[in-house]
């Protein structure tokens, strides 16, 4: 379903770069903005996992690190993610991030 609502967030985007009125340009934006929201939100609802990709919104793996009580910082390389005075841990495009039940680790993306 993911990729059906890519494919529909990419349709309104095209749709919107060759509309003619600011306002259809406008509202296919927002049509397009809210199915990658949709897709982000379906991936960060595990609460177990979840695998950061080139599509996700940014603040999506934020949430998900806070609602386990760490901070997730985005930056070029990533995200750094940290809690209290536990060591930081970087993850990139492609990394899994996983909750154990205590902590986050990170399964690396195999290259």
């Amino acid at each position: 379903m993911s990729g059906t609502l890519l494919d529909l967030a990419a349709t309104y985007d095209r749709e919107a770069s060759s509309a003619s009125r600011w306002q259809t340009r406008d509202e296919r934006r927002r049509n397009a903005s809210l199915f990658r929201r949709m897709i982000c939100n379906r991936q960060a609802a595990d609460p177990a996992q979840i695998t950061i990709t080139m599509t996700m919104l940014i603040d999506i793996p934020d949430r998900w690190c806070r609602q386990h009580g760490y901070r997730a910082v985005a930056g070029m390389g990533g995200y750094v993610i940290q809690r209290d005075d536990e060591a930081a841990i970087l993850a990139t495009v492609g990394d899994t991030l996983l909750w154990d039940g205590e902590r986050i680790g990170v399964q690396r993306a195999t290259p």
